[in-house]
């Protein structure tokens, strides 16, 4: 089933993208849409749930320009800033947003597979009743998370893998446009 949803909505947002689909991805794109194929926990109890129905949306500012380390590094020349939200069931079936900033830095190109590091921090909210506390710092509903994931990019599409803290790892897929 998460695989006919995740089809559904990347589908048409790639067939509908610019034709300029041969471009260097790096420069070609302003909006990510994505979704989770599949979830795991590195200490899995009876009650995590494992789908996690992610549908997330980022936006992406200009690169950002060369700092004077990357004067003798040319694989670290491009870093975006993003601006981003998700929607998602948490380990615990809770519906829960994560509303984020962070930044993309692109890693090693091979030919038009681009590989990248994305790392972004923002509030999470969704934890709530006898779960509320599974987070750190979940003050009032809402709590601080950081998100490192890796991804690769081939023209218009990508996937991720997710770092969620300490509790287990994510691969999202999506389309840019």
């Amino acid at each position: 089933m998460s695989f006919i949803r995740s089809a559904l909505v990347i589908a048409p947002a790639y067939f509908f993208s610019s034709a300029a689909a041969h471009a260097a991805p790096s420069e070609e794109f302003y909006f990510q849409v994505q979704t989770s194929l599949w979830t795991t926990h590195f200490n899995p109890k009876p009650e995590h749930n494992n789908n996690q129905n992610l549908i997330g949306f980022e936006l992406y500012g200009e690169r950002l320009p060369k700092s004077n380390y990357q004067r003798y590094n040319d694989s670290f020349d491009y870093a975006r800033p993003l601006l981003g939200a998700a929607w998602f069931r948490n380990s615990f079936g809770q519906k829960t947003i994560y509303a984020y900033g962070g930044i993309r830095q692109n890693l090693v190109r091979y030919g038009e597979l681009q590989t990248y590091g994305k790392i972004t921090a923002g509030f999470i909210h969704g934890y709530r009743g006898e779960y509320q506390h599974k987070i750190p710092f979940n003050q009032l509903g809402i709590a601080p998370a950081v998100v490192p994931m890796l991804g690769a990019q081939y023209r218009r599409g990508f996937a991720e893998i997710t770092l969620f803290g300490v509790s287990g790892v994510m691969l999202t897929v999506g389309v840019n446009f």
